[in-house]
């Protein structure tokens, strides 16, 4: 994945990088450095890769960031507004042909709102529609911080997976869904309850032609009570507790990506690490996820 989670016009405006053919560069930039991690990691491993471009929602961007809240600016608080937002980052990459070409998923991460969801759904079938050549699969996750099962906008499960899966004129369908982001103690509950709206809307017939989504899920790392303050930019154990005993994360995972395969609802599964996470817990991983393959 490309590391433009946060990247914005706006983020490098704050920075002194105002000229606009300088940040386009930066961007594409990112692209070509991920392929090169893949060409080397290829060279040591043997392992084929692909780049996703990794784009957050627009409250990533925000200072202090805000897609754990939903809270955003009057501007950017309208479907139209995000749509708009999110075009013209997206536009970076899919009109710069070469660019576009090195890229083979587009992910959106962290999405806390409905309308950001219905918004970059319309945004993948403006770009896709374009007529390029190159057209792009890409898949929406989304943020249920707090002990909640709902977004930072509060809707219902229900609503999340309709808007991420219904058939709307002038929306595209992401070939995959699901969480990322969120504390890993909770997404077997949540993820059941993904898989019951999901074959809700298969058995009523509203995925039509066959259409199974793929699941993608990297769940934060920390399973010890802490919490990320996005003021201070520091990880916190929360209200002052004690951080206790959790259970390996590489095993939590695992367990939960066997059961949600073994209940057949997803054409594939996608699974890493969000905050928290690191090469080691993603190796162990990697292990165990290879062996019940």
């Amino acid at each position: 994945m490309t590391s433009t989670y946060q990247a914005s016009f706006e983020g490098f405006s704050l920075q002194g990088v105002e000229v606009r053919e300088e940040v386009e560069g930066l961007l594409r930039g990112a692209v070509s450095i991920a392929e090169d991690a893949l060409k080397e990691g290829k060279t040591h491993s043997g392992k084929e890769g692909k780049v996703v471009l990794g784009l957050g929602a627009y409250g990533a961007t925000m200072r202090p960031s805000q897609e754990y809240t939903g809270k955003y600016d009057e501007e950017h608080a309208t479907r139209k507004g995000l749509k708009d937002w999110h075009e013209e980052r997206l536009r970076v990459f899919s009109e710069h042909d070469e660019t576009w070409a090195k890229v083979e998923n587009v992910a959106f991460e962290t999405v806390p709102l409905l309308l950001e969801i219905e918004a970059v759904r319309e945004v993948m079938f403006s770009v896709n529609a374009d007529g390029n050549a190159n057209d792009k699969s890409y898949w929406i996750t989304c943020v249920f911080p707090g002990e909640g099962e709902r977004l930072p906008d509060g809707s219902s499960i229900k609503e999340v997976v309709r808007a991420l899966l219904g058939k709307r004129e002038g929306a595209g369908r992401p070939s995959g869904v699901g969480i990322n982001c969120t504390k890993v103690g909770k997404i077997e509950e949540l993820l059941k309850k993904f898989e019951t709206e999901v074959e809700g809307m298969i058995r009523r017939g509203e995925l039509e032609d066959g259409y199974k989504p793929a699941l993608v899920l990297y769940p934060d790392g920390s399973g010890l009570g802490e919490v990320y303050n996005t003021t201070t930019k520091e990880w916190e154990v929360k209200d002052g507790g004690d951080r206790g005993e959790a259970e390996a994360w590489d095993e939590v995972v695992e367990g939960v990506v066997k059961e949600a395969w073994e209940r057949g609802v997803w054409s594939e599964i996608f699974v890493g690490g969000c905050c928290k996470t690191g090469p080691e817990d993603i190796g162990r991983l990697r292990e165990k996820l290879d062996q019940f393959r």
